[in-house]
């Protein structure tokens, strides 16, 4: 196909990598529902709209025998993530330059995680049923998919500062000028006046954390050419015309949207959960589909941890106690703080659930922290390794990004790491896999470094930080 300019190859979004559409995610929430799913190790994804593909090459990275596929209209992000690819020296991911219309009827699949994430709310209605019509089309039996988008009804409030940028801002066509505009506009809207009624004081409030956007997220968002917010019912409605049902929210604050109850009825669930959206003002979703007649567990009972993994990332600061992200987490019940102590212990290896004997109060408790951000879980164990072998891989994916001389990697567990300093980049880079201990203690001793750090200490850190590969 004709490789026409995009609005994204004028001003390119930043690329990244998602927590929650990583298929060893996806797959515990399945377990926890009773359900099987395909093996993240070795399955077949699929990335929507994935951009440069940074999202799955972190992946492709961690998982080199499953299979990956990101495409994208924007040519020179699909140019720069083949090359990227290609640099760190994977085979199982295939990045291309295509249209989600042309992709609903000629992609091949089946695929057992697809991935549509930040799309659906910002392309126009046949562009939104061609994504579920391909998911629909190419999902395997016991598959998943994860579709995110603006939701209704918080995405009303947004959609009414949008339009009020773009009739403020009409005329104004080259990007730095609207974004500079955008600014402006914004900077003074959010500024709280005296008397101002609830209304206003809400809508300001929903301005404010719009000026913390990077000027590219803020082009695309906020001033890009569609912005239409979904109904939790209408998204699902459109997947059920295409042989897909509601599982559950990937975002863990919002796990209890699938698990309302076992008493509750499957055909209750979506509008129980449609109306906590009204409840809470629901800004975003990102929604989980299946096949239907599956037959999900609607609540956390016994076994309902069964074969699912917990990691943390909280650091513990006393007995009990806990912080992450400089918030602070404390444990009054003294089986829960052992578990996450163990967690922090072992981290970033994972802790199979079923080596614990876990009540059902347990069960609640931990997939409260789930729900927190405090714990994550995952269907299998992490790529990254403890105790490093004798010849020592990295992460190939960081290798190739501190090649690049980028600032920041991203590690197996699919988390970004600032590395600035000369002394840890340059050790890393020794980390190829070609060098014997010996061969790695000489070439970091004769690199201007050495005397920083001793080779085992800086081999323990880059595991503790998920870079070295297992």
């Amino acid at each position: 196909m004709s490789e026409l300019p995009t609005h994204y190859d004028e001003v390119a979004y930043p690329s990244g990598t998602f927590f929650a559409t990583e298929p060893a995610h996806m797959a515990a929430l399945a377990r926890m529902h009773g359900l099987t799913a395909p093996a993240p190790e070795t399955a077949r994804v699929l990335e929507i709209a994935g951009g440069d593909g940074a999202n799955l090459i972190a992946m492709a990275a961690a998982w080199p025998n499953a299979r990956f596929h990101s495409f994208d209209l924007a040519a020179t992000a699909i140019a720069n993530g083949v090359k990227l690819a290609a640099e760190a020296g994977l085979d199982n991911i295939r990045i291309t330059v295509d249209d989600v219309l042309a992709a609903a009827e000629t992609l091949e699949g089946p695929f057992d995680y697809i991935i549509a994430h930040g799309l659906y709310a910002w392309v126009p209605e046949p562009v939104r049923e061609a994504t579920v019509r391909l998911m629909g089309r190419l999902l395997s039996p016991d598959g998943i998919a994860f579709l995110s988008y603006n939701a209704n009804p918080g995405g009303h409030m947004r959609t009414a500062i949008r339009e009020m940028l773009l009739h403020r801002l009409r005329g104004i066509v080259e990007p730095a000028e609207r974004i500079a505009g955008a600014r402006q506009l914004l900077g003074d809207f959010a500024i709280a006046r005296e008397n101002d009624p609830p209304v206003l004081a809400g809508m300001r409030a929903v301005a404010a954390p719009m000026l913390d956007k990077s000027d590219a997220v803020l082009f695309h968002d906020e001033l890009g050419e569609v912005y239409a917010p979904q109904s939790l019912c209408d998204v699902v409605a459109a997947a059920e015309r295409h042989g897909l049902a509601f599982l559950n929210d990937a975002n863990p604050s919002m796990v209890h949207d699938g698990l309302p109850g076992e008493n509750v009825a499957e055909e209750d669930v979506v509008a129980i959960a449609q109306a906590d959206d009204y409840a809470v003002l629901a800004f975003f979703h990102q929604t989980l589909l299946v096949r239907p007649g599956r037959a999900p567990r609607r609540g956390v009972g016994a076994g309902a941890l069964a074969g699912i993994y917990a990691s943390t990332r909280v650091r513990r600061t006393g007995p009990g106690a806990f912080a992450l992200d400089g918030q602070e987490v404390e444990l009054d019940d003294a089986d829960m703080a052992e578990l996450l102590g163990h967690l922090v212990d072992i981290a970033p290896l994972r802790l199979l659930l079923d080596e614990i004997e876990l009540s059902v109060e347990h069960c609640v408790a931990i997939v409260q922290l789930y729900q927190r951000g405090v714990i994550w879980l995952y269907a299998v164990q992490s790529p990254c390794s403890l105790e490093p072998g004798e010849f020592v891989r990295a992460s190939p994916l960081a290798l190739a990004q501190l090649a690049r001389g980028l600032a920041t990697v991203h590690t197996l567990e699919l988390r970004s790491i600032a590395f600035v300093e000369p002394g840890p980049r340059a050790f890393l880079a020794l980390l190829d896999g070609t060098r014997d201990r010996a061969a790695l203690a000489r070439d970091w001793a004769g690199s201007g470094h050495g005397d920083e750090v001793t080779v085992d200490v800086a081999l323990a850190q880059l595991a503790g930080a998920g870079m070295i590969s297992g």
